[in-house]
């Protein structure tokens, strides 16, 4: 499977591929891009501020007999708004007892504030949603005394990792 590589992360990494090497997958954010190919992953670090740029590369080599394996993991965190939806339940209890006390009063205060009060209930219920948050990881376990590496990614990033773990199924399978 082959994902999708930006061209600003292609510019990046072509000067770090030699030719016959192939670009799989990258996932770039502020201060890093992790790329997978054909071979091995590639680790580039980049920082620039108004005096000058400092960039390091690392890669790893997939075809290595030292390569054992890969263990991908996945973390989710889910955040309920449970405080919102308290909220907007209250707000709305006492909009429907405006609405009561306006219409059976007949007192236009009331109502405007019983009104007013259920649609603000009805935005907060509205724009309070479920938050997922949480991580991808993929980790390349190594023989004998050389450790182990991982990279993690946002949720929602995940072909980096599945593209680490599918090239070294591929590149160590039985022949």
């Amino acid at each position: 499977m082959m994902g999708a590589v930006s061209e600003s992360e292609s510019r990046v990494l072509e000067p770090h591929i030699p030719s016959g090497e192939q670009l799989i997958d990258a996932h770039t954010s502020d201060r890093q891009t992790v790329a997978v190919t054909d071979r091995r992953v590639i680790e580039l670090e980049h920082h620039q501020d108004d005096r000058g740029q400092d960039t390091s590369l690392t890669s790893v080599l997939l075809t290595s007999d030292y390569v054992v394996g890969t263990e991908y993991g996945r973390s989710e965190d889910t955040e309920n708004p449970i405080g919102e939806w308290v909220l907007a339940g209250i707000l709305a209890t006492l909009g429907i007892f405006g609405l009561i006390f306006g219409i059976t009063d007949s007192t236009g205060f009331s109502l405007i504030s019983g009104v007013t009060l259920l649609v603000i209930a009805a935005a907060i219920f509205y724009f309070a949603q479920t938050r997922t948050s949480g991580e991808v990881s993929a980790t390349v376990r190594r023989a004998g005394d050389l450790p182990d590496r991982s990279w993690s990614f946002p949720q929602g990033e995940a072909a980096v990792a599945r593209a680490i773990s599918e090239q070294v199924a591929k590149l160590n399978e039985p022949k």
